[in-house]
């Protein structure tokens, strides 16, 4: 009923674009829009194992997998967007309907897959609980492999409901946090400070560079390397937002009914903007900064950076107060802080969605010994970072609540 071939071309991977906006239903990270700049980005160190399953001639899943290799792991088969890009909502694209079929079909190709597409680990980090796509495919990946998915705790995401309204939203907040909203929103239409969200490409790939320096400012008081550390990174996401600055969350009927022509240049015109940069000054200075995505009901924040010179005036609490303000302006359902588990996302009214890392070693032999190895290291490794975990700890907090 269901085939399922690799796809291991860039050429043969971008004529799946309309399969992929099928069937991810609009979500931002599961788009070639945002996937092909992480291949782009990051193809020295992987290579394409994108599974696509057939009913027929028509396309009804899609799994955007890469294969990785290092000398103990091997061959490890990753999700496409993941490593310091950390992508949510990762997983196996599919129509509800076909969601069990077409998990089972990916799973029993892994198992059997032929030695010119073998792996030796699946390395599957930020699968939700929630997603049943992924869990109908690890109850198969166990049942045919005979052993249990190894999972991981991996950060988890967070998001605020908006039904009810802005006073809906705030009631539900502590009063100590409900004060700290009220008075950010109040500094913003005081003009104390003052919210810019980019209106062109270019305006946007410059409050990027601001929200770049910010960010890795932050992290290296922390003594770690932030995601900007790497140029492979930046390099992703100022192509994601060329890639995505005419990429409509929803299209209006004039685009849909001229979606094949080459006249349409301009989506923005007819239709509704996917990216949001924002931008918070104080005194004229950049003091917050922030890289947002519309997907269906939500606007989920990306990345963000604040300049701790302006730590005491709390410019980050008004860029988020103006980002959720929006959001129920623009009536979304809910904002989405991502992946991460920072204290300001839960005081914000972010409720958890947990997920985990799976790692699952092929059952060739020597899959299984590379997997024992690789376990082992892997424990040294934690055990070796535990011995400092809690002074990092109290370094986080102590900045957290310095930045309130």
């Amino acid at each position: 009923m269901i085939r399922v071939e690799c796809v291991r071309e860039a050429a043969k991977l971008k004529s799946l674009t309309c399969d992929f906006d099928r069937l991810s239903k609009g979500a931002t990270m599961q788009r070639l829009s945002w996937l092909i700049p992480w291949w782009d980005a990051y193809q020295v160190t992987h290579r394409l194992h994108v599974l696509v399953a057939y009913r027929g001639e028509s396309v009804c899943g899609i799994f955007p997998l890469a294969e990785t290799h290092s000398a103990l792991a091997g061959r490890s088969l990753v999700f496409m967007g993941s490593g310091k890009v950390c992508s949510d909502n990762l997983g196996i694209l599919a129509e509800r309907c076909d969601v069990e079929e077409v998990a089972v079909a990916f799973a029993t190709w892994l198992i059997q897959s032929p030695d010119c597409c073998r792996w030796d680990q699946l390395d599957l980090d930020g699968v939700r609980e929630d997603n049943q796509a992924m869990a109908h495919f690890g109850e198969c990946i166990e049942a045919l492999s005979g052993s249990q998915i190894n999972r991981k705790p991996s950060p988890n995401c967070w998001a605020a409901p908006l039904d009810g309204g802005l006073e809906a939203y705030r009631n539900r907040l502590t009063r100590r946090v409900r004060k700290i909203v009220r008075d950010s929103e109040a500094a913003i239409d005081s003009g104390k400070g003052v919210l810019e969200i980019a209106q062109t490409k270019e305006q946007a790939l410059e409050f990027v560079c601001d929200i770049e320096k910010m960010h890795q400012a932050r992290w290296k008081e922390r003594g770690i390397s932030g995601c900007f550390s790497t140029k492979e990174f930046t390099c992703f996401l100022n192509e994601a937002i060329r890639c995505m600055w005419h990429d409509p969350w929803e299209a209006t009927s004039e685009v849909a009914s001229n979606v094949a022509s080459s006249d349409v240049r301009d989506l923005s015109v007819v239709s509704k903007q996917r990216v949001l940069v924002a931008i918070v000054r104080i005194d004229g200075a950049v003091a917050a900064g922030s890289i947002c995505f519309r997907d269906h009901d939500a606007i989920a924040t990306y990345l963000v950076g604040m300049n701790t010179e302006f730590a005491e005036l709390r410019p980050g609490w008004m860029l988020n107060s103006c980002i959720i303000k929006h959001a129920i302006e623009e009536k979304c359902t809910k904002v989405d802080f991502m992946r991460g588990d920072e204290d300001y996302k839960e005081r914000l009214g972010g409720v958890r969605s947990v997920q985990h890392r799976w790692l699952v070693p092929s059952n060739r032999m020597v899959s299984q010994m590379r997997n024992m190895a690789y376990q082992t290291a892997v424990g040294v490794k934690s055990w070796w970072n535990a011995k400092n975990i809690d002074k990092e700890s109290s370094r986080v907090a102590q900045l957290a609540k310095g930045s309130e």
